[in-house]
């Protein structure tokens, strides 16, 4: 076989809640369930022209020459695990992530700022969600690139410059997420804190005083009176100057942000051992939706830095 090309598109796909499928289904029947999805990903990677690099625990790392050919995996992976469930019944939620770029092979296995890059790509992803990068689908023909709509713009240890990050939208039958053109995510300035308002008690929170823990249980920094909230339901942590909300509860975490103009505005989502960069202002509600007579509900804005701040944190 020839040798591969010294820019490749590198492509991660990882298990969304492995650790709760363990917990859920015992070592034996999540490990043939993890082991059963893992080949079927393999098999959609080779199915379009991908090499598998590795297979480390319950994530598949391979690499494609071309772009293209990683949004049809992608999406592949993706359709199949919506519509598939494991031989014992338990459906499998998977996060990808990619991104095109110039590598290093060391006896075939690629290393790099790329690598790196897209690995970031397949941590940012939520359950059912695939993650790239702006540069990497920027030249791709219309049918590719009308796949994409934009989401945040984020900073990565080494890079001086923030990465504009889109999703691919594998789902066509939700015509309502499909852009015609891709537009390129706004720049947006890493955020510098994050001021919670609960029950009249503000609080702001910054790297220095992260981890934030939110919960029911008294060890928690915010105390939350609601049977539906788990013990340590949820914190929020610094990453690369990010301020993150991480979910770790039973119920789930809900998140809305308000209504706007900007790629981070009008979000309504649940997290469930996933996170989410905070941006913008809105609701949380622990175990819940958010709704307008729950007095447990938590408002959040954000507050950015400024431009001097970024470049003391870049150098």
């Amino acid at each position: 076989m020839p040798s591969p090309p010294n820019e490749l598109t590198i492509f991660f796909a990882d298990f969304a809640g492995s650790t709760r499928l363990y917990e859920t289904l015992g070592d034996v029947v999540a490990h043939e369930c993890i082991v059963e999805s893992l080949g079927k990903i393999s098999h959609f990677v080779k199915s379009n022209n991908g090499i598998v690099v590795e297979i480390i625990g319950d994530e598949i790392m391979a690499y494609f020459v071309h772009p293209e050919e990683a949004i049809t995996c992608g999406c592949d992976i993706q359709q199949y695990f919506n519509d598939s469930i494991t031989v014992h019944n338990h459906r499998i939620g998977i996060r990808i992530g990619f991104h095109k770029g110039r590598v290093e092979l060391d006896k075939g296995h690629p290393f790099g700022d790329t690598v790196n890059v897209a690995s970031r790509m397949a941590s940012l992803a939520m359950e059912g969600q695939i993650v790239t990068t702006y540069d990497t689908i920027a030249d791709l023909l219309p049918i590719f690139s009308s796949r994409c709509r934009p989401l945040n713009t984020i900073r990565i240890k080494g890079k001086s410059q923030p990465l504009n990050t889109s999703e691919v939208v594998w789902d066509q039958n939700n015509t309502t997420l499909i852009f015609s053109t891709f537009r390129k995510t706004e720049e947006r300035l890493p955020i510098a804190g994050i001021e919670i308002n609960y029950k009249g008690q503000k609080i702001v929170i910054r790297e220095s005083n992260t981890p934030f823990l939110i919960g029911r249980g008294k060890n928690c920094n915010l105390v939350i009176s609601s049977d539906v909230a788990s013990r340590t339901h949820a914190k929020i942590e610094a990453r690369l100057g990010e301020l993150i909300i991480v979910d770790h509860s039973t119920n789930g975490t809900y998140v809305t942000t308000d209504f706007g103009k900007r790629s981070y505005d009008g979000i309504n989502m649940r997290l469930h051992y996933t996170k989410w960069t905070m941006a913008g202002q809105g609701k949380i509600s622990l175990g819940q939706p958010v709704s307008k007579s729950d007095e447990n509900t938590i408002k959040f804005k954000s507050e950015q830095r400024n431009r001097s701040q970024i470049t003391q944190i870049s150098k």
